[in-house]
């Protein structure tokens, strides 16, 4: 919990949330909304002016992904912006489909969207969506350690080892499941 603050007033408030879905087809549906807020009124060129409480933002992003984290299909919209010529900076999101969300996502987003070819806000909820999809896909049915597939270890040996502190290499998480990865290759002998 962060400590008590000093006194102060609220000017802006950005809300991001991520779901991720698991579709009747078998397919994967990832969406995330980005909204901001300012607390107070103020002037805009483009639409006069932004009430208070009213979005400067409001956009949202929907990957559909197979289980091997293939984008086969991505919709963007920017339904309210600053400017009026923000929402033609999606025009350039189908260029993502048939990617891969796997290590280098990220660079792959910037190269396709980055600076004058998209969106800022935009690049930022896709790596979000990344994030959002992992916790989707590939904690669906094997959260339990017990259940975990080869695949499933495979993936974190290969991916996660020193990702953040919890899976450096010499710690007791991702040791944990190097030992189940070794144990499962025993029985796989």
């Amino acid at each position: 919990m962060l400590s008590k603050p000093a006194k102060r007033d609220l000017r802006h408030r950005r809300r991001l949330i991520g779901n991720g879905y698991k579709r009747e087809d078998g397919l994967w549906d990832i969406e995330v909304i980005l909204t901001d807020k300012k607390t107070y009124t103020f002037n805009n060129q483009d639409r006069g002016y932004i009430a208070a409480g009213e979005a400067l933002h409001d956009m949202a992003i929907r990957l559909t992904m197979t289980n091997k984290n293939e984008i086969v299909d991505i919709e963007a919209s920017i339904n309210e912006s600053p400017y009026s010529i923000c929402p033609a900076a999606v025009d350039n999101c189908h260029k993502l489909k048939g990617e891969f969300v796997k290590p280098g996502f990220n660079k792959k987003v910037l190269k396709v969207l980055g600076g004058g070819k998209g969106c800022r806000h935009i690049s930022d909820m896709l790596a979000y969506a990344a994030t959002v999809s992992f916790q989707t896909i590939h904690h669906d049915d094997s959260i339990e350690e017990s259940k975990l597939t080869l695949e499933n270890l495979t993936y974190i040996k290969e991916k996660f080892v020193d990702s953040c502190y919890a899976y450096r290499e010499d710690g007791e998480v991702y040791n944990r499941y190097k030992t189940l990865f070794e144990n499962k290759l025993k029985e796989g002998s």
